[in-house]
């Protein structure tokens, strides 16, 4: 009986201490902004292609994640999307977004996605950049695209997020993230092997 009962509770806390592993706060964050409904080379799709790798990525990571929501969310027809952005790149304004991240101070890495909005950093992206303090905090972009790469966005990163050390990034055409599942995965588990950022 004795032994019974030790065994048992020797089986109990292994399971409490496994329980409390997986509760363990992450201290890496994915946050990302993607555009559903009609993408440029894709069609309309439910899910947009950034967020389709912001997902592969936190997988990979074991990060929380963090989606930028607009306030006013963006039309899902191509053409009128690009006509708003456009006119907030003109303008260099900030569309606001909804919510915040919680427990901001516990992240030391954090991944920043976003698609490539006619070459440049989507304005809303600043919005997010500018209200957060990145002092001491590593940052590593990536971003999905039709032909424009990076596009020098990192450039812009680094100047709306003071203190961050910004790490190399990664590209990766849209219509791939969209599509093709394992050629992206594979894509991001080699780019975190050389960062040294995998799990």
């Amino acid at each position: 009986m004795k032994r019974w009962m030790a065994l048992f509770l020797a089986a109990l806390l292994l399971c409490t201490a496994a329980a409390f592993a997986d509760e363990t706060p992450s201290d890496t964050l994915v946050v990302v902004f993607s555009h559903a409904g009609e993408n440029y080379n894709v069609g309309v799709v439910e899910e947009g292609n950034t967020m389709k790798l912001a997902w592969i990525i936190a997988e990979q990571t074991g990060a929380d994640l963090f989606e930028i929501e607009p306030a006013v969310p963006y039309p899902e027809s191509y053409e009128d999307c690009l006509d708003i952005a456009t006119a907030e790149l003109r303008s260099d304004a900030r569309p606001e977004f909804l919510g915040e991240v919680e427990n901001w101070a516990r992240y030391e890495t954090v991944f920043v996605s976003y698609p490539i909005w006619w070459g440049h950093l989507p304005q809303i992206l600043y919005t997010f950049l500018e209200a957060y303090d990145w002092t001491g905090k590593t940052l590593v972009p990536f971003n999905t695209h039709e032909g424009s790469r990076q596009a020098g966005t990192w450039r812009e990163i680094e100047e709306a997020a003071p203190g961050a050390t910004v790490l190399q990034g990664l590209a990766v055409v849209g219509s791939t993230a969209q599509n093709d599942p394992e050629t992206t995965s594979a894509s991001v588990s080699a780019w975190l092997a050389d960062l040294g950022l995998g799990e």
